[in-house]
């Protein structure tokens, strides 16, 4: 779990995976804003993008059951959401991804 870069304060995993969505919130200890650092948000977004490209070409070569497809979308989500919270680090400061 990501650490506040003003006191040090452990995150919760409920409040990494509202950052993760939303790029800033507030420290629950101290009550300065802290940001996604770019080089975690753009992990997030290849850690998520990707495996659904992926899913999308296996879907249209192999003309998968939708039921199965799903099945495929819903357990990849459910394994990002669990693991994204222990990849994302946090900064004071908003910076550009690129």
């Amino acid at each position: 779990m990501p650490n506040c870069q003003n006191c040090n304060y452990k995150w919760s995993w409920s409040d990494t995976v509202k950052i993760g969505f939303k790029n800033n919130k507030t420290c629950p200890n101290c009550g300065e804003r802290q940001y996604v650092a770019p080089k975690s948000q753009l992990g997030i977004s290849l850690f998520t993008f990707i495996p659904l490209f992926i899913f999308v070409l296996l879907n249209s070569f192999y003309d998968l059951n939708i039921a199965v497809f799903i099945s495929f979308v819903a357990l990849f989500v459910i394994g990002m959401l669990t693991c994204i919270p222990f990849t994302i680090k946090l900064s004071n400061e908003q910076k550009p991804l690129w």
